[in-house]
């Protein structure tokens, strides 16, 4: 499915599971927030090796059709000012998914989806579109609902233009709440000044554009993911890149997000790194 380049949705994944339904309640609030149209996407697909009749196709597909609608008619009840599209088609989640973020602004996801094991920390779609799809992706784990009012994002200070600075003044403006900037600094830094003169010119850049946010800013120079973790139990939001300045190349993820998406209690959102920055609104 395809839409308006000037109307991008949140798009959410919804497959019937209770991670998938703290998943579209997260999305279908972001969508509100942004006067955005919201899209609920199922993926059905036939999970057996062998060949389908094709009235057992129907049937799977119908069913995949009752999930869907389940879904909509929840993200109705939940924002019943916004556009409400739909999404129903045949393949793995994350390939279908993977499809819809190439035309939306923010695809968001349950940490596990309805497969694998209750034991798992995060599924194998969550992981896969963090790191391979078009827009920024916010994985939702056990704890949406708002609580502090704090949005918390850690700056690659090699990179500190890179997107996710963008994307956590723009989550703190939507929200209405205070942000906490993180510079990461490479813990074999010599001189840390380098790296924080660049990060205080991206901040003071979006500090003019988004004005109302009030911003307080933190430079870390030892370990990153434990900074992350600490700061992510108080806020609403965690913004993240894809991956760092020396994350192995042969990792889908970097270090620091793979352990945010694992153990941060609140949505993580993952900003793609090879995704331009823009930074309109």
């Amino acid at each position: 499915m395809r839409y308006n380049a000037e109307e991008r949705p949140v798009v959410a994944g919804y497959d019937g599971s209770e991670a998938s339904e703290r998943a579209l309640r997260w999305a279908a609030e972001e969508a509100r927030l942004r006067f955005a149209p919201l899209v609920v996407c199922h993926a059905w697909q036939w999970s057996q090796g062998t060949p389908v009749p094709l009235a057992s196709m129907e049937t799977v597909r119908r069913l995949g059709s009752q999930v869907l609608d389940k879904g909509v008619d929840l993200a109705r009840r939940l924002a019943p000012r916004i556009e409400v599209r739909t999404s129903l088609d045949l393949g793995s989640p994350s390939v279908v998914l993977m499809s819809e973020s190439g035309a939306a602004d923010l695809l968001v996801v349950g940490r596990r989806g309805s497969g694998g094991f209750a034991e798992l920390r995060i599924g194998s779609t969550a992981v896969q579109l963090a790191a391979h799809a078009y827009c920024p992706v916010a994985v939702v784990g056990e704890r949406p609902a708002p609580a502090t009012n704090l949005v918390v994002v850690g700056v690659d200070a090699t990179a500190p233009e890179r997107l996710e600075l963008r994307l956590a003044f723009e989550q703190a403006w939507l929200r209405k709440a205070s942000l906490r900037a993180i510079c990461l600094i490479p813990e074999e830094a010599r001189d840390a000044r380098e790296y924080t003169v660049g990060f205080r010119r991206a901040v003071s850049l979006l500090e003019e554009r988004y004005g109302q946010v009030n911003v307080e800013t933190v430079v870390v120079d030892d370990s990153h993911v434990a900074a992350l973790q600490r700061a992510a139990q108080d806020a609403d939001v965690v913004v993240v890149g894809d991956r760092g300045w020396d994350d192995p190349v042969e990792l889908p993820l970097g270090v620091v997000c793979q352990a945010l998406l694992r153990g941060a209690p609140c949505p993580v959102v993952v900003a793609p790194s090879h995704r331009p920055l823009s930074v309109s609104r």
